[in-house]
């Protein structure tokens, strides 16, 4: 129990020290639904559920509509996207009568504010975090080694990884009357490395802190790229908020339960919640993955690697709404480009132009390569290093810390590539 106090006081200190804006509003978030839980029993459970989630489910949308500009962004957009498919998820939970409604409130405050997931996920219920709060934990030597090398590999993936993969983008993004063409499918593809080392290190990074303190979330990443088509990808991809869909928006509009065109108002609905939840600039490249999920492996050929590549591709060419996010036309004029103006001499002749020397180009394939092996092994490789003696996990923890000063880039006043989807 003393645990679990620390751990929500350093929380809450941590949460009020970004903003007192943002804290009230989650507070306002975490009250509103404990409330309306509770009286879930009653008469009027639809009407509460509805105006609870139409309260919360509202104020982010709002968050969402607002324009980049616009300074109360800023304030309260903090975790709210994750927390608030949280507390909705419990709801729903509860008024289906999956879970009972928590009476104690401290421990319902720490499944919100419990720190290292509020910013970046994953997206967890109540059914998986309960049981852990009320279990008796211990910080174990085994759990501290565990964590303490996940959060390693978080680390070597951002700063090796996605800072250099970031300079290249950040400088073709720079000059969009320049850098067109080849220049734009080099920002895709590089985009894809970013993305994927950045968002899975900080939620490495999440999962690493909360082994230590003997907490186990769901993971959130199963080698997306090796996925074969859209529907499979975002079965392996950010899961958790895949998941989230699927439970509370895909399944209870039907699914598949009712026939082709419910499942394609299901799915259609699903991904533009997904849009709208990452941004209302993100609303086309929800709907187009969305296409891709019902197209289902309609696109696919009888060889695997081929799959995975178009795969690969589709994803790297939707992501062009991210690097270009909030102008839709100029993330789509850029995208066609590569097609009007495939420039790949003169892209070749300035590799070495776009921020990175030679030297920094070998690492970061060197690294990307080494990201994506272990990816293909991934259960098997954890799964044995798990098993190895304290200290060959303390000479593998100094290796990645040593990889991490020898080849990272950072320092004072960089943050080219903080954590991308913490601003979602």
């Amino acid at each position: 129990m003393f645990k679990n106090i620390f751990i929500l006081t350093a929380s809450i200190f941590i949460y009020a020290y970004l903003g007192l804006h943002n804290f009230a509003l989650i507070l306002l978030s975490i009250i509103s639904t404990y409330l309306a839980a509770r009286l879930l029993n009653s008469k009027r459970k639809k009407f509460i559920l509805a105006a609870t989630i139409i309260l919360n489910g509202g104020i982010l949308t709002a968050i969402r509509f607002l324009p980049q500009n616009v300074d109360l962004r800023i304030w309260i957009s903090l975790g709210i996207s994750y927390y608030t498919l949280m507390v909705i998820s419990y709801l729903v939970d509860v008024y289906r009568g999956k879970i009972e409604a928590e009476r104690n409130l401290f421990k319902y405050t720490f499944y919100v504010m419990f720190i290292p997931h509020l910013f970046v996920g994953p997206i967890s219920t109540y059914e998986e975090i309960k049981p852990q709060i009320d279990a008796k934990r211990k910080i174990t030597l085994n759990n501290f080694y565990n964590g303490s090398l996940r959060i390693a590999w978080g680390l070597l993936k951002i700063f090796v990884i996605a800072r250099r993969a970031s300079i290249i983008i950040a400088e073709i993004s720079s000059s969009t009357d320049v850098y067109t063409g080849a220049y734009a499918l080099l920002a895709l593809f590089m985009y894809s490395i970013l993305l994927y080392a950045d968002f899975s290190g900080a939620i490495d990074i999440v999962l690493g802190i909360s082994k230590i303190f003997g907490y186990n979330l769901i993971e959130n990443f199963n080698a997306p790229y090796l996925s074969q088509n859209i529907k499979e990808f975002w079965r392996r991809w950010h899961i958790s908020l895949g998941r989230w869909l699927k439970n509370y928006i895909y399944i209870p509009l039907g699914g598949s339960r009712k026939g082709a065109f419910c499942k394609i108002i299901a799915v259609s609905v699903a991904f533009i919640v997904s849009g709208i939840w990452h941004g209302v600039s993100f609303l086309l490249w929800g709907i187009l993955h969305g296409l891709f999920v019902l197209l289902g492996n309609k696109y696919s050929t009888k060889f695997k690697w081929l799959n995975r590549a178009i795969t690969f591709i589709i994803v790297s060419f939707l992501w062009s709404f991210f690097i270009w996010q909030g102008d839709t036309l100029l993330a789509l004029r850029m995208t066609g480009t590569i097609f009007t103006n495939f420039n790949w001499q003169n892209a070749a002749a300035n590799i070495l132009n776009l921020g990175l020397s030679l030297y920094d180009w070998i690492v970061l394939a060197i690294f990307s390569v080494i990201l994506f092996t272990f990816d293909a092994k991934k259960a098997t490789a954890v799964s044995k290093i798990k098993q190895k003696s304290p200290e060959f996990k303390t000479a593998l923890l100094c290796t990645v810390i040593l990889l991490i000063i020898v080849f990272g880039i950072y320092g004072l006043g960089f943050n080219a590539a903080d954590f991308i989807y913490g601003n979602f």
